[in-house]
């Protein structure tokens, strides 16, 4: 109800800092709103690159969206088609992990646990992620995407049980 104005949502949530790469995604969707002009790409976080993000995002001022840092993301990640990262590296990548326990789909570099978590992996380069989130926006049966953890508590004690730290 937020953004009526969007029949598809890109969802990022980080750190605004340069090694987050959202300049990446920016560009990708320039490719993006050309195949789905009512297209947005939501942006949940804070940080020092927070005002050159914005000026970067020029002609898709009404396409991209910027939102100030929340620790309760849950209903972004249940109203967004798609999270996006377009990290150059990442220790873990605990976004990830949120997005696919809310049931949301996930396009990321392959960086920190992308990888084991199983989620769609594309080059750090924008061709490659816009050709993935409109791959995802044009076949509606990968947007039933749904992740073996029912939680967060599931999904902390499957990842705990695979470590033997002794008593």
């Amino acid at each position: 109800k937020k953004y009526p104005q969007f029949e598809k949502i890109i969802l990022m949530a980080s750190r605004l800092t340069k090694e987050k790469n959202i300049p990446l995604a920016i560009e990708a969707m320039k490719e993006v709103v050309k195949k789905y002009p009512k297209a947005g790409l939501l942006i949940v976080g804070d940080g020092p690159e927070k005002e050159k993000l914005k000026a970067k995002r020029s002609t898709l001022n009404a396409n991209i969206i910027f939102e100030d840092w929340t620790d309760d993301l849950a209903s972004y990640y249940k109203t967004s088609d798609i999270f996006l990262l377009t990290s150059d590296y990442e220790g873990y990548g605990r976004t990830i992990i949120e997005a696919l326990v809310a049931g949301t789909p996930v396009v990321s570099t392959d960086v920190g646990y992308a990888r084991e978590a199983g989620v769609v992996l594309t080059e750090h380069n924008a061709s490659s992620i816009s050709e993935k989130i409109v791959d995802f926006f044009k076949d509606q049966k990968k947007r039933s995407f749904e992740y073996e953890y029912k939680s967060k508590d599931e999904y902390l004690d499957k990842f705990r049980s695979q470590f033997s730290l002794g008593d």
